[in-house]
């Protein structure tokens, strides 16, 4: 095996649904639902904070799949 088969890319992710919350400090991160197409959580749906442009049906690829952001709720 060659040394690039041997690197970790990241779990392939689909974006099913942006529901244009913006969170971080200066409102740059949006939440995005995304499910999981590879690994043990294969099937999976969870929530993610993207900065840039994202939209629905776009494969993203994460770096782990056990973090997931905590849901916005007004105050």
């Amino acid at each position: 095996m060659s040394e690039e088969e041997d690197q970790f890319d990241g779990f392939l992710a689909e974006v099913v649904e942006v529901p244009r919350v913006r969170t971080g400090i200066f409102g740059e991160a949006e939440h995005v639902m995304c499910k999981i197409l590879q690994g043990k959580d294969k099937g999976r749906v969870i929530r993610r904070n993207m900065v840039g442009f994202v939209k629905v049906g776009d494969y993203v690829r994460l770096p782990d799949t056990t973090r997931e952001a905590k849901p916005i709720r007004a105050r």
